[in-house]
């Protein structure tokens, strides 16, 4: 998901990366196509994803990263946090983030992995219960 709208890409040196990504795969926006760019499509663009996706996952950030506004605002959708060690102790609302319910904490690209297949899984078990409790 693009925080512009489809026709630019941002920044200007990816411009091959949507296509290619277009061409395996699914390049989404949010924006009409001649919506000019502000300040806020990115944080919208992040407001989309924190509840589009089954968890976010934010392996490097800064303390003023865009992955801050989406790792919080999904915490308060409801759902799944994989955030790194390196972003914990490297920035103080990681190491807020870490202490909520929700919010998994990796050292290793091996414990990310291990992370989302549990994030999964607890999806899984919780279509599983659905099922049986609607008959």
């Amino acid at each position: 998901m693009i925080g512009t709208r489809i026709t630019r890409c941002y920044p200007a040196g990816n411009a091959r990366l949507p296509q290619e990504i277009g061409e395996r795969g699914l390049v989404l926006s949010q924006f009409w196509p001649d919506a000019t760019g502000s300040r806020q499509t990115f944080p919208l663009r992040h407001a989309v994803m924190s509840g589009y996706g089954r968890a976010s996952v934010v392996i490097e950030a800064r303390e003023t990263s865009g992955a801050r506004i989406q790792a919080w605002l999904a915490v308060e959708h409801g759902r799944p946090v994989i955030l790194t060690t390196s972003v914990v102790d490297g920035t103080s609302w990681g190491a807020a983030l870490a202490r909520r319910p929700g919010v998994w904490v990796a050292r290793t690209a091996a414990g990310v992995m291990d992370s989302v297949r549990q994030v999964l899984d607890v999806d899984r078990q919780t279509e599983e219960l659905l099922a049986v409790a609607q008959g």
